[in-house]
């Protein structure tokens, strides 16, 4: 009888689930710490209205956007970073289910959007968190996403990417044109980061999922046709 593998199998499905799940998990209780040290509640920022939602949904397509050019452009750095997305996440993910991707793109977006355009940017700010032009909200925009940057350290290219992603995220989350309560327009709102970076990810996903099953279906063809010969 064969004995089973006790191995951590990256390629496992409910392997690689969890491991994602507790990492997004891990990424909200340090938001959470961290926001009950610096007295701030981001969650009173986070208000779901059909517009937030909309202007979410509209902010992902300069995102999808710029993953289509990296994704497609035939440059030496952006090539390297589509090769290790695909070999790192691209077999875990095609094994995956779309509702899957999609559990694990929403806390993407909802626990790293708590963390840092929550939590870290608004807190490095302070007085000037809802002013974009104010030196103190620059520096805070700056500083935490070379933090963001550095939880996704594929390559420096990747972690550039990704800091300049989180710059635009930073940006967006201060567009809530229709708030409710009373605010004014303006006001920082969450939601609208959350939906962008949740929705780019569950696309990006299922492109990495897709590229990974179109190439071990030519592979797969490659050894057929080896082994017909």
């Amino acid at each position: 009888m064969n004995q089973p593998d006790e191995g951590f199998d990256w390629n496992d499905r409910g392997t690689f689930l969890r491991a994602g799940i507790s990492v997004e998990v891990v990424v909200l209780l340090i938001g959470l710490g961290l926001a009950w040290l610096a007295g701030i509640n981001p969650w009173s920022s986070c208000r779901v209205t059909p517009e937030s939602i909309a202007w979410g949904v509209a902010a992902t397509g300069p995102l999808l956007l710029a993953f289509g050019v990296t994704y497609t452009v035939s440059w030496p750095p952006l090539l390297r970073i589509r090769e290790l997305l695909v070999e790192m996440l691209g077999r875990p993910m095609a094994l995956c289910r779309w509702y899957d991707l999609l559990l694990l793109a929403v806390l993407a977006g909802v626990c790293e959007e708590f963390l840092f355009r929550g939590v870290i940017q608004p807190w490095m700010a302070g007085d000037d968190a809802a002013r974009p032009l104010a030196i103190g909200f620059v520096a805070a925009l700056v500083g935490s996403n070379l933090l963001f940057a550095l939880l996704h350290p594929v390559t420096p290219t990747y972690a550039i990417v990704v800091g300049l992603v989180g710059i635009y995220l930073g940006l967006i989350g201060l567009v809530d044109p229709l708030p409710e309560g009373g605010a004014s327009p303006g006001q920082l709102n969450l939601v609208v980061p959350m939906v962008a970076h949740g929705l780019y990810d569950f696309l990006a996903f299922l492109v990495i999922a897709g590229e990974s099953r179109r190439r071990d279906a030519a592979r797969a063809d490659v050894t057929g046709i080896v082994e017909s010969d």
